[in-house]
This record gives C-alpha cells, sequence and structure tokens, in this order.
C-alpha cells in the first residue's frame, strides 16, 4: 500500500515528515511501534519531526483506516499497519518484546468471554502481559 497516495487521493497535505513517517510504516510491515519509537526513527531522518507530528499522523492514519492501535497497561500505546484480521497482542513486562497472538487462540478466548457474559465480541484494543521466554 502506498500511503502517501492514500493522504494525496483523501486530500491531505503531504509534508516531508508525513512522508518519512508513512516511509518507515510501510518498510516495517506488521512491526509494532509506539510514538516514542516511531519519533526515534524518524529523527534519524529529519530533526524537523517532533512528537506532535507522530501522534497527529497516527490519528490520521487510524481514521482512514489504515493502521490501528492497542492499549498497553501502564506504558503507550502500540500502532501498527492494519491487515485484514483483528489483532492481539502479548508483550513482555521485562524487554518489550510484541507478538501477535493467533487468531485460533483468541477466537477461543473470545467463545470463553462471550459464553460467560452473553456478549458478542466485536473487538477489543488491548495488550496482554507477561514475560517472554527469554525474560522468565
Amino acid at each position: 500500500m502506498n500511503l502517501i497516495n492514500v493522504l494525496k487521493k483523501s486530500g491531505y497535505r503531504v509534508t516531508t515528515s508525513r512522508e518519512i513517517i508513512c516511509r518507515i510504516l510501510e518498510e516495517a510491515g506488521h512491526e509494532h511501534f509506539t510514538a516514542d519509537s516511531l519519533f526515534k526513527l524518524a529523527r534519524k531522518h529529519s530533526n524537523e519531526i517532533d512528537l506532535a507530528t507522530i501522534y497527529r499522523t497516527f490519528e490520521l492514519l487510524e481514521e482512514l483506516g489504515i493502521i490501528e492501535h492497542s492499549h498497553q497497561a501502564h506504558s503507550s500505546g502500540i500502532y501498527y499497519l492494519k491487515g485484514n484480521k483483528t489483532n492481539t497482542h502479548i508483550a513482555c513486562e521485562k524487554c518489550g518484546d510484541i507478538e501477535d497472538i493467533s487468531s485460533k487462540t483468541i477466537s477461543k478466548v473470545n467463545e470463553l468471554i462471550s459464553k460467560d457474559t452473553n456478549y458478542e465480541i466485536e473487538k477489543n484494543h488491548f495488550v496482554y502481559s507477561g514475560f517472554c521466554k527469554k525474560c522468565k
């Protein structure tokens, strides 16, 4: 997906900062970013990018349905390019590594929650946390 073209076709201004942010996101694939981690990468390309630009660009790309975010307890949200399926994540409390949880596992969890609460699960934006194999 060419994020710059999507922004232009949607009538948004494409600044140098937005170009850099979009290029990093496209090249990263399904990598997960906090605003701070993307900011550090973007600053390697330009000292004129500020953290507010990162947040505004995340907000815009999310409005356009290009990226999604998930919430981490006591930490920054994570942002990633939206895929065909809903993503649920688990993050290591020690090293910060973030992994996708398989859709098969999440289906089982959602089924249990639905059965217990009588809700039909639509989506969630939270991240499970624990300690990865390396950090146990």
